[in-house]
């Protein structure tokens, strides 16, 4: 007997599911350590996740095809944000990338970099807590010390 085979047309929804694969990485532990040799020494050069943004973000963006691969520095997770087609944008909605300055009460000296879900939250690498976790987008309100400035929002066209 032969079997039939109904053709479908499978269409990925790449929004829905990247924002599905970022809420379901809260409380993650998986991008604590990459290893390398610098200066001919072994490290984990990013220290245990107190260095984990950039790692995080652009490993989830890779998935989707929406970077071109893992990056480690803020700077350089952006610039390949970039040459892969996303566009700085005013309009904060779910799926954007965020890139913060540093806390104003200085108390990191580096740039951090997530995504923002919606509802006044993001998620981003917490060094603190050196795990995926969710807060304000603006890691506090406006009196907070703590407070880190939005330097850059970006969009994709095709998560539009």
């Amino acid at each position: 007997m032969k079997e039939t085979e109904e053709k479908k047309t499978i269409e990925p929804l790449t929004l829905k599911s990247l924002l599905a694969l970022i809420e379901a990485s809260a409380g993650t532990t998986m991008f604590r350590h990459l290893y390398a040799e610098v200066d001919g020494v072994e490290q984990d050069i990013l220290e245990g996740g107190n260095l984990s943004c950039a790692f995080y973000v652009s490993g989830v963006l890779a998935i989707f095809g929406l970077i071109d691969r893992l990056h480690t520095t803020v700077s350089g997770t952006v610039t390949a944000l970039e040459k892969a087609g996303w566009q700085k944008t005013d309009n904060l909605k779910p799926g954007c990338v965020i890139v913060w300055d540093k806390p104003r009460d200085n108390s990191h000296n580096h740039q951090h970099i997530g995504f923002y879900l919606g509802d006044e939250t993001a998620i981003a690498n917490s060094t603190e807590k050196k795990v995926i976790a969710k807060n304000h987008y603006t890691y506090g309100g406006e009196e907070q010390s703590s407070q880190r400035q939005i330097l850059a929002i970006y969009n994709h066209p095709s998560l539009s």
